[in-house]
């Protein structure tokens, strides 16, 4: 590894050394300052808390969270955490991004919002930039690498992250926020706090926000709208019951991902066209393409002209949460929490064609005349979005008791989603109008023959997850010592039903169930007053995504519109599982937070694509055990009562264990590789001054240099990015109060850096260059967001 690539690890490195002298030194007092927060405490910059917990676990507070940027989702929140990578596409948080931690890509992790989970229910993907307002978070967490006990997943083998929404005020208020920014953007956000009501037992919020935004390169942009409700029922005796509910609509226009021939080609800034794309006037008893017309020369075959305006990610969603605490004595309390998650949306490429067609041996008959021409012999622009629609209910119960020195919590989760994925076709006019952009009018979506609809697929998955939990905490040796030992059996039913569609064109169903009893135990060990041990073994699991239940019928034919015959094959992969392993150590004093951990993760049966010889095909299956192991480092230490400094170091070395099976005479040399997109280290730095109602940070995070293939044959430079940010809050008057003006800078070097396009471990390209039957494809890329500025300005009323 060159010096150049860890010169900021090294400096973190320092950090913490120099921490570990100076915590023990006496500090200066600067002077009288207004203390606001934890200002003066290691916990200042809102990036460390001091953990208790027998496992590794870092998280970030409103502290942190109000001095960030308000368009910012989670993913950016927590970048700066150990063993985080994560990017977004464009610095404003709202076209999405990615994140791994140790490794682990995002859909092999559980997101949880008030204890609810967001994954999405057949993937397991994670969109962040659809769940919250970043101005009504208080908390997000990362538990890295070991899931907790009564954690609602039956898809994550990486551990978990949640976010907890604020509690309403308890004096009532109304505050308003304006933000601006690079690329047009604005946001207005305002948010009603009703104070305490009816004998001070109730008090709720409501917020409501839009934000639009251009993108940095290419045409189109986002818009986002949000409502946020919070409430809190005070039952007294230290019962309560609080209810949440989160709205978002948003409409985002993709940014073009790029190979390096296509950036060494056409630059950094190439991306999707904005020409038109029109339609052949239509002849009857000509067969006609769209495609070849000459107005319309490469727009659909991957050149620069692919139309931005049929590239887009129309979505609409909601989460309602309940938390119903219920004391029954002082030793035993029951927790109810039933949630909803409604998810409804498209996305995707949309320019497709469609080619007309009444032949018998077609689905439905063949495709009706679209153009109007009165033949049915063309092939025609259309708009194809890759619709789904999800209900989802589910509900958490859990009962608590202390019993002498255990604390005992047994439980039990249950949710049923029902997951609908479809792929109507609508037409466009040659101004580039989309007749049904939602994929939501019926009406309006093109026929075959028999009058069936026309749809790319057609499947409905229904998916059943439980959990039966028990955890028993134990406190020994006057609370030196603490065992933690928990299990939980988790089961995930899938009933899928694939209808009839043009990419599979028989009709099919199947019954799948998947399970596994996941113990764990942690042990955490006082030292003395400032430092303590843990340890903690975890095993965790993942269902495959219902992705593979797709395409499972082959070789049948079809006989006057419909499909007959044909084989079912099996479904060819199994679920994940992960031992993780930590050994850790913390040290808290007034002045310095120190948290360190070791990790070794043994994970078995890998999800990727490989080859199946029986159908001569390349299918998701498992291809093998890997293992990973580091350290991570995290450290917050108070320079004085108003100068805090955070920094963190990561270190991972993966190793995938066995070949990948390319063709039936070609294997890929994938054992003794490493993860594509694993950088070896990572690190982060934040140095943060606070005093008398103003405040000035400065950040920077080190990506290392990792793979971009399953073979290790392509890789991405590392690189550094530098944030930065200023606020004052000014005195309030009468009837203004106060009043705050921020600033946020991100990437304020403006350095130059990609990011992989890749939102799944089983999407990885396999190699870069030939070898044997396997030519090689080149790895797609995100360019990095160039530098990006918001001010915002907050008062309450």
């Amino acid at each position: 590894m060159q010096l150049k690539h860890t010169r900021l690890s090294l400096l973190i490195s320092g950090i913490f050394m120099a921490a570990g002298t100076g915590a023990l030194a006496q500090t200066t007092d600067v002077g009288t300052v207004t203390v606001q927060g934890n200002a003066g405490t290691p916990q200042a910059t809102g990036l460390i808390q001091q953990e208790e917990s027998p496992k590794a676990r870092s998280s970030v507070n409103r502290d942190y969270m109000e001095k960030q940027s308000p368009t910012g989702n989670p993913y950016q929140m927590i970048n700066l955490l150990p063993g985080v990578n994560s990017y977004d596409q464009d610095g404003s948080g709202l076209f999405g991004g990615n994140i791994r931690v140790r490794g682990f890509n995002s859909d092999q992790l559980g997101f949880t919002i008030n204890g609810a989970p967001v994954n999405d229910s057949g993937s397991f993907a994670v969109y962040p930039q659809e769940y919250t307002d970043a101005e009504n978070l208080c908390d997000i967490f990362v538990t890295q690498g070991s899931t907790d006990t009564e954690a609602p997943h039956v898809g994550a083998t990486g551990g978990n992250i949640g976010m907890t929404m604020c509690a309403p005020e308890d004096k009532q208020r109304i505050r308003v926020t304006n933000a601006f920014g690079s690329n047009n953007l604005w946001k207005r956000f305002v948010r009603f706090d009703s104070g305490k009501l009816f004998d001070d037992r109730f008090k709720f919020f409501i917020s409501y926000s839009k934000t639009t935004a251009d993108k940095f390169k290419g045409a189109g942009g986002a818009e986002k709208q949000h409502i946020d409700f919070g409430s809190k029922l005070d039952l007294g005796q230290g019962s309560f019951i609080d209810a949440d509910f989160m709205y978002n609509k948003a409409i985002n226009n993709n940014y073009r991902s790029l190979t390096k021939a296509q950036i060494a080609q056409f630059g950094t800034g190439y991306d999707f066209g904005t020409r038109v794309p029109v339609h052949q006037p239509g002849v009857n008893g000509t067969a006609q393409n769209d495609t070849n017309y000459g107005p319309n020369a490469g727009i659909n075959n991957g050149n620069k002209d692919l139309y931005y305006a049929y590239n887009i990610n129309p979505f609409e969603n909601w989460l309602a949460t309940v938390n119903g605490h219920f004391q029954f004595s002082p030793t035993a309390s029951v927790d109810v929490s039933p949630y909803f998650w409604y998810g409804f949306g498209t996305g995707g490429n949309q320019l497709q064609t469609l080619t007309e067609g009444n032949a018998g041996n077609l689905l439905g008959g063949g495709v009706r005349d679209i153009n109007g021409d009165g033949d049915t012999r063309d092939t025609v622009f259309v708009y194809e979005g890759s619709r789904t629609r999800t209900f989802r209910p589910g509900i958490t119960l859990k009962y608590n008791q202390q019993i002498d020195n255990h604390k005992l919590m047994v439980g039990y989760w249950y949710e049923r989603a029902r997951h609908q994925q479809t792929g109507q076709f609508s037409t466009v006019d040659n101004n580039g109008n989309i007749s049904d952009m939602w994929q939501d009018n019926p009406a309006l979506w093109l026929r075959n023959q028999d009058g069936s609809v026309v749809q790319y697929r057609d499947t409905m998955t229904i998916s059943t997850g439980k959990s039966a939990f028990l955890q028993d905490s134990i406190s020994l040796m006057n609370d030196k010592l603490n065992v933690q030992v928990g299990a939980r059996y988790s089961t995930i039913d899938r009933d899928f039903t694939n209808n009839p569609s043009q990419s599979a064109g028989g009709f099919y169903t199947l019954k799948k169930s998947y399970s596994e009893l996941l113990p764990s135990v942690g042990v955490r060990f006082q030292l003395d007053q400032a430092q303590s041990v843990f340890a903690n073994a975890a095993k965790n699991f993942k269902a495959p995504g219902n992705f593979s239940y797709f395409g499972l019928l082959s070789g049948g034919s079809f006989v006057n519109g419909v499909y007959t015959g044909g084989t079912l094959r099996n479904v060819p992969v199994e679920k994940e599982t992960s031992w993780n392993y930590d050994l850790g150590y913390r040290y808290n004093t007034d002045k310095w937070t120190f948290s360190s951990s070791l990790f070794y993760i043994d994970y078995k049966n890998r999800i990727a694509q490989s080859y199946d010889p029986n159908t001569a095909t390349r299918i998701d299956t498992n291809v093998g055990d890997s293992t990973s192991k580091g350290m991570e480092l995290e450290s917050g230490y108070a320079l004085s009562r108003s100068l805090s400094l955070y920094g963190s170091l990561s270190y991972i070395k993966s190793k995938m264990k066995d070949n990948l099976r390319y063709d039936a005479s070609t294997s890929l040399p994938v054992s003794g590789k490493e993860f594509p997109d694993t950088p070896n280290w990572l690190s982060g730095v934040a140095l943060q001054y606070q005093r008398d109602g103003w405040y000035v940070f400065g950040q920077a995070k080190y990506t290392g240099r990792r793979y971009t293939t399953l073979v290790n044959d392509d890789n991405l430079g590392g690189y550094t990015v530098f944030n930065a940010g200023a606020g004052a809050t000014f005195p309030s008057t009468s009837w203004l109060k106060s009043p705050t003006i921020r600033l946020n800078v991100f990437n304020l070097f403006d350095k130059q850096y990609l990011n992989l396009s890749s939102s799944s471990g089983s999407q990885f390209t396999y190699n870069a260059n030939t070898i044997g039957n396997s030519a090689g494809s080149a790895p797609s890329l995100y360019i990095g967001a160039p530098r990006t500025f918001t001010v915002t300005l907050t008062a309450d009323f």
